[in-house]
C-alpha cells in the first residue's frame, strides 16, 4: 500500500495446524484492499496464496466486521501506518475480538504504541467501544467487541530515539473480568504483589459486560519516555496463579534487561521508523517475528536496519540496540 508495488505471497502460514488465511487475516486483507482500492486474488479463508495489487490510498469511512472474535488490533495495525503516510482522514470501525491470545490487546495499542506514533507526528486516536473476548462460543448471536480508529491528516513521520529506560514513575496491575468470581482477580493480584512488589493501591479490577466468561491480566509500567505493558489471558482449566505467573515472567525479564522497549513494541516500531527514514531504540533480543518483519520491510523500503548487542559487563548485555537509517547516510539521530 505504501510503495504501490504489487505483491505475491505464497505458502501463507504453511507451518500452522490450520494453514492459510483465517478470518482475522482475511479481514486485514479486506481492510487493506478497501483502503487503497486494491485488486486481490486469493482473498478467502484457507488460501495459502495471495496476489495484492494496490491502488491509491484514500480515506473516508470503513466498517470491518471480522465475523468472529478474531483480533481487531491486527486490523488496526494493517491500515494505520499506510493511512498516516498517505496523509488521509480515516475513520474505521472494526468489530471482533479486542483481547486475544497472540495479539496485542487494545490497551497495548492505545497506551504503548500510539504515544510513540504521536511523538513521531501522527494524529491518531483509538477508542474501545465494546470489549470482545475469545470465549469458545462461536454462535453468531454472540456480540463481539468493537474498536474505532480515527486518523487525521498530518505531516510526515519523524525519527525518534528510545534508548534510556529511566526510573519507573507509576505501575498498575489491572484484572479484567467478565462473568467470573472476584477471587480470580484476588489470586492474580496476590501473585503480582508477591513477585513484583506491587502495592494494593496499584492493583485494580475492571468488571465488564461480555457474553461469556473472560479474564485478562494487564501489567503496566510508566516511564518518562513512555509505557510498557504485558498481558496474560485466562483459559478454561488454567489456574489464576499461572495466568499471573506468565505476566510476571514477561515483565520481570523486561525490568531485568533495563530497556525501554519490550519484545512486542520493538516489532511494531520497525515500520513507522523505517518510513521516517531513521530512529533508534534499545530492546530485548529480537523475536523471530521482529527479524521476519525487518526482512520484509527491507524488501520494500530502501533502509538499513542495524542490530548491535549490549555492552559486555553492563546490565544491558541481554539487550540490543536497533538503528534504522537510509543507506549511505548517517543514522538520523
Amino acid at each position: 500500500m505504501i510503495t504501490g508495488r504489487p505483491l505475491h505471497m505464497q505458502r501463507i502460514r504453511a507451518g500452522r495446524a490450520r494453514p492459510g488465511l483465517r478470518r482475522q487475516h482475511l479481514a486485514c486483507v479486506d481492510a487493506a484492499a478497501r483502503l487503497c482500492h486494491a485488486a486481490v486474488r486469493g482473498g478467502r479463508v484457507g488460501s495459502q496464496e495471495l496476489v495484492f495489487t494496490p491502488g491509491a490510498i484514500t480515506g473516508g469511512e470503513l466498517v470491518i466486521d471480522i465475523g468472529t472474535a478474531g483480533s481487531t488490533t491486527l486490523v488496526v495495525q494493517t491500515i494505520l501506518v499506510p493511512a498516516i503516510v498517505a496523509g488521509v482522514a480515516l475513520r474505521a470501525v472494526i468489530r471482533g475480538g479486542t483481547h486475544n491470545p497472540l495479539a496485542p490487546p487494545f490497551e497495548f495499542v492505545e497506551r504503548v504504541w500510539l504515544p510513540h506514533l504521536h511523538a513521531m507526528g501522527a494524529r491518531v486516536a483509538l477508542t474501545l467501544d465494546r470489549h470482545g473476548f475469545v470465549t469458545g462460543d462461536a454462535r453468531p448471536e454472540r456480540q463481539h467487541g468493537q474498536l474505532t480508529l480515527v486518523v487525521e491528516p498530518g505531516g510526515a513521520l519523524q525519527p525518534i530515539e528510545i534508548v534510556e529506560a529511566g526510573p519507573i514513575a507509576a505501575r498498575r496491575a489491572t484484572v479484567i473480568l467478565s462473568r467470573l468470581p472476584s477471587h480470580v482477580a484476588d489470586r492474580e493480584h496476590a501473585v503480582v504483589r508477591d513477585r513484583l512488589g506491587f502495592a494494593a493501591g496499584e492493583c485494580e479490577v475492571r468488571e465488564v459486560a461480555a457474553p461469556g466468561p473472560a479474564n485478562v491480566l494487564l501489567l503496566e509500567i510508566e516511564r518518562t519516555q513512555g509505557r510498557e505493558l504485558v498481558s496474560a489471558l485466562g483459559e478454561k482449566g488454567l489456574r489464576a496463579e499461572l495466568v499471573a505467573d506468565r505476566a510476571c515472567d514477561e515483565l520481570a525479564a523486561l525490568l531485568a534487561a533495563g530497556v525501554p522497549v519490550g519484545e512486542h513494541l520493538a516489532d511494531q516500531l520497525l515500520l513507522p521508523l523505517a518510513i521516517a527514514g531513521g530512529g533508534r531504540f534499545r530492546t530485548l533480543p529480537l523475536s523471530l517475528h521482529a527479524t521476519t518483519n525487518m526482512a520484509t520491510i527491507q524488501h520494500f523500503l530502501d533502509v538499513a536496519i542495524d542490530v548491535a548487542p549490549g555492552v559486555a559487563g553492563d546490565a544491558a548485555t541481554a539487550a540490543v540496540t536497533v538503528a534504522i537509517r537510509r543507506p549511505g547516510g548517517a543514522d538520523h539521530l
